[in-house]
C-alpha cells in the first residue's frame, strides 16, 4: 500500500513512523566523538568493514570499469557516445545500485578516496552484499562529453534509462533481480526522471534533493561562482566548450557543512572531487521547476519506493522555500504530495549535515538508513 513514512537511521537518530506510531525526534547536537564512534560502530557492526579501512583482495576482485553506449534524443542531435562506470558485484548478488552523481562531482563522490572504510557508500553497500554501478553522467568523467547544449535534464534522464536498459540485457554479464537508483542532487532528479517516465527500475533512493529547491539562496551562493570549466586549473586542457562550467575551487565548501566535515574532505572537495556540469542542465532543471513546482514533471507518475535522504543544513534543498527538514517525519510528509498514489515515500533528515551527505561526519548513519529502506524494498 502506498503511503507516508520516516524512518530512523541506524544510530538513532530520526524520526520513527511506521503506520501510526510515532516517536519523537531527537534534537540537540552532537560532539565529533560521539558521532565518529557511532560511525565507527555502525560499520563494524553492521556491515563489518575491512579493519583499517583498507580494501580486501576480495572486494577489489568485485570491481571493474564498464563503458555502455548511449545515444542522444534526436532533437538533441541523435548522436552517440560511452557512459562509463564501475561496476563492483559481490559473488551472489542479485540486486543492484546504480549511483548517480551531482551537479559539479563525477563518480568518485560514492567512493571518496579517503578513509574509504567510514566515507565510500559503494564500500559499504557491497560489503552489504549488494552490487553498485558507479556512473559517470554525460559530460562528466570519463563519459561521453557531448556538445554542452546537449547536455541537460532530458539527455541525462535519457542515458541513465539506457544504462538500466543495457543491464537488464545483460550488458555488464551479470543478471540482477532488482535494481535501484541511487541519486544525488541532479542524479537524484535524473533518477526520478528515469522512476517516472520508463518505470524500469524498483525503488529509488533521492539524496540531496527535495521537490522544491532554494533558488533564491542558490541565486546568491552559487550561480554568480559558476564560470566557464576551461578557467579552472583543473579543466584548463579539456578543451570544454564554455557551455560545461565549474564551480570555482574556493566556492565549493557551500555543499558542506564545514563545522561538520573532516577537513582532510573540506581539501578533497575542492580539487580532487571536484568536475564540471553545463548550463543547459541548470535551466532545464529551472524550467522544469517553474512550470510544475517540482524538480521534474513526472514525481506523479512515480509508481515505485521513493526514499528522501537530506542534511539538516543543507541550504540548497531544506528550509523556508525548499523542503521541510525540521524532521524526518515532515520531510516524508511533504514530499508525499508531490507523488502519485502508486508511490511509498520515506524520509531521513540527517542532523547538521550539508547538502553532501558522503562528505559528513554522519555519513556512516546515513548509509545506514540508505541501506535499511534498499533492503526492505528490494531485497
Amino acid at each position: 500500500m502506498a503511503g507516508t513514512y520516516a524512518r530512523a537511521d541506524v544510530s538513532g537518530w530520526g524520526t520513527v513512523l511506521s503506520g501510526r506510531r510515532t516517536g519523537r525526534y531527537r534534537r540537540g547536537p552532537r560532539t565529533v566523538s560521539r558521532l565518529l564512534l557511532s560511525g565507527v560502530l555502525a560499520v563494524a557492526l553492521l556491515v563489518g568493514a575491512a579493519p583499517g579501512g583498507v580494501a580486501t583482495a576480495a572486494q577489489a576482485s568485485w570491481c571493474r570499469p564498464v563503458t555502455l553506449p548511449v545515444t542522444l534524443p534526436v532533437s538533441l542531435g541523435g548522436s552517440s557516445g560511452p557512459v562509463s562506470g564501475t561496476l563492483c558485484s559481490p559473488p551472489a548478488a542479485r540486486v543492484l545500485q546504480i549511483l548517480i552523481h551531482g551537479f559539479s562531482y563525477n563518480s568518485s563522490y560514492w567512493d571518496v578516496p579517503y578513509e574509504p572504510g567510514t566515507y565510500s557508500y559503494v564500500r559499504r553497500a557491497t560489503d552489504a552484499g549488494y552490487a553498485t554501478l558507479a556512473v559517470d553522467r554525460l559530460g562528466d568523467g570519463q563519459s561521453w562529453h557531448p556538445p554542452s547544449v546537449s547536455v541537460d535534464l532530458q539527455s541525462n534522464v535519457d542515458a541513465i534509462h539506457q544504462v538500466v536498459r543495457a543491464v537488464r540485457a545483460g550488458a555488464v554479464g551479470t543478471s540482477y533481480a532488482r535494481i535501484v537508483l541511487v541519486g544525488h542532487s541532479y542524479g537524484s532528479v535524473t533518477a526520478l526522471g528515469v522512476a517516472g517516465q520508463y518505470h524500469d527500475v524498483d525503488a529509488v533512493v533521492a539524496s540531496g534533493w527535495a521537490s522544491s529547491a532554494d533558488y533564491a539562496y542558490a541565486g546568491v551562493a552559487l550561480f554568480p561562482f559558476l564560470r566557464p570549466a576551461v578557467l579552472e586549473p583543473r579543466f584548463a586542457g579539456s578543451g570544454l566548450d564554455p557551455g560545461y562550467v565549474a564551480v570555482e575551487q574556493d566556492r565549493r565548501a557551500v555543499f558542506l557543512n564545514p563545522d561538520h566535515t573532516d577537513p582532510h574532505l573540506v581539501a578533497l572537495n575542492a580539487v580532487t572531487l571536484a568536475d564540471t556540469g553545463t548550463l543547459a542542465e541548470l535551466a532545464t532543471l529551472g524550467l522544469n521547476s517553474a512550470g510544475n513546482m517540482t524538480g521534474i514533471g513526472s514525481l506523479p507518475a512515480v509508481r515505485v519506493p521513493v526514499l528522501v535522504i537530506n542534511g539538516q543544513r543543507d541550504p540548497f534543498f531544506c528550509g523556508l522555500l525548499a523542503g521541510d527538514c525540521r524532521s524526518s517525519a515532515a520531510l516524508a510528509a511533504s514530499e508525499r504530495a508531490f507523488f502519485g498514489s502508486a508511490a511509498t515515500v520515506e524520509g531521513v533528515v540527517v542532523p547538521q549535515a550539508g547538502h553532501d551527505l558522503n562528505l559528513d561526519l554522519s555519513a556512516p548513519g546515513a548509509y545506514g538508513a540508505m541501506l535499511d529502506f534498499v533492503a526492505r524494498h528490494a531485497g
